[in-house]
């Protein structure tokens, strides 16, 4: 008896798995399919598509590997620190070897980082062109069209999914086992990115100049467009040393993403601006009993609780999951319009949760935007690795 109850329990967790497998099989080829015509699109225009269906099966294996294993966080992360990986490779790592010099897309992206804080210069622009009879209606619609598009998409999880930066950030908060400095005491300062916010705009408006691209971004350390001279270089450069120490050291001393939280004034915009999306991170406050385990895994410091408290989750979250998994109760999950939706959680109803719809918008949108750049740098190892 007790040898068929176990071969019966046996059929029941293949039947499981084999469900499992078929619903992670289904959504892989879900996210493969516009990321690949996409991907396709923009490689096309300057090499060739092969590298484009690489990065395109590669996301398709994160998404695979997500819906497989229900570990979000674990996954999202290797796809994250690839694309920003792939970054770093096609812009910057031509500075140490020539053959790595960007052989395609060889500008940045646009910044969504420079868009916030020099937001109100860019519509001061726009009233002079306007007044001048020089303003039209599609191009200075286009930028702020797609931002408004990814914040109705993912909202917050632009950060934990999209943004190179961020993905450096997470990356590296990810190597250290654990935390040589305690960083509690930084939710003091929590709402620094927003203070920057304010002063960024208010500065870059009466200069009609990018102020944070100039002073604080690091990834401007080895741009050229700098033209200050003396001292104002100096103090240019010391800024963005300091800037670049939050995005590397800072993580790799605290395990918390300290750039991202911190420096960044895109984070505060989009914490504000992403209550127009409907996706959350909610914590079930029957099941919370203020372990604060889900304080000690958010890399963002967006969780407050009390000892024996309940969870409370701020408007700082951007999506990355990391506390889903660190919750012993099993208390956190993924809602849209606070709701977890209808799937069964077993087979293809993991396809109809909250948490499906929003790894696949969240997956989907980084995967394409990353291919600005990613399939770019497998060209360029590529490149590298043959001598051609």
């Amino acid at each position: 008896m007790i040898l068929l109850y176990e071969m019966k329990a046996f059929a029941r967790l293949k039947d499981l798995s084999g469900g499992r497998a078929a619903a992670a099989a289904v959504f892989a080829v879900l996210v493969f399919i516009p990321v690949f015509f996409f991907s396709g699109r923009l490689a096309a225009r300057e090499i060739s598509r092969s590298y484009a269906l690489a990065w395109s099966l590669f996301s398709a294996a994160a998404a695979f590997a997500i819906v497989y294993t229900g570990r979000v966080s674990f996954f999202r992360r290797i796809f994250f620190s690839a694309s920003a990986l792939a970054f770093l490779v096609h812009f910057k790592l031509g500075l140490f070897n020539k053959a790595l010099a960007p052989s395609c897309f060889k500008d940045a992206p646009f910044c969504h980082i420079a868009m916030a804080p020099y937001f109100l210069g860019y519509l001061y622009q726009q009233y002079l062109a306007l007044m001048s009879g020089g303003w039209k209606l599609w191009g200075p619609l286009t930028l702020g069209a797609a931002w408004l598009f990814v914040t109705l998409a993912i909202g917050r999880g632009w950060c934990s999914w999209a943004c190179f930066y961020g993905g450096i950030d997470d990356g590296l908060s990810a190597l250290p086992r654990r935390a040589l400095l305690k960083a509690g005491w930084l939710s003091r300062v929590r709402d620094l990115p927003a203070a920057l916010l304010i002063f960024m705009l208010l500065v870059s408006l009466a200069y009609l100049s990018p102020v944070y691209c100039l002073w604080l971004c690091p990834f401007k350390l080895t741009e050229g467009f700098m033209d200050a001279e003396g001292s104002v270089r100096a103090l240019q450069y010391g800024l963005m040393l300091c800037a670049l120490a939050a995005l590397v050291l800072g993580p790799l001393l605290t395990k918390k993403r300290t750039f991202c939280s911190f420096l960044c004034p895109f984070a505060a915009w989009q914490a504000f601006w992403g209550r127009l999306n409907p996706f959350r991170v909610a914590a079930d406050r029957e099941k919370c009993n203020g372990c604060l385990a889900c304080v000690g895994a958010c890399p963002m410091l967006a969780i407050k609780c009390a000892p024996g408290g309940k969870a409370e989750i701020s408007s700082y979250c951007n999506l990355c999951g990391q506390c889903l998994g660190a919750c012993p109760r099993g208390g956190i999950r993924y809602t849209v319009f606070g709701s977890e939706l209808t799937g069964t959680g077993a087979g293809f109803g993991q396809l109809f949760t909250a948490e499906a719809c929003f790894v696949f918008s969240a997956l989907t949108l980084g995967a394409v935007f990353s291919s600005l750049w990613v399939p770019a740098a497998l060209r360029d190892v590529v490149k590298l690795w043959t001598g051609s």
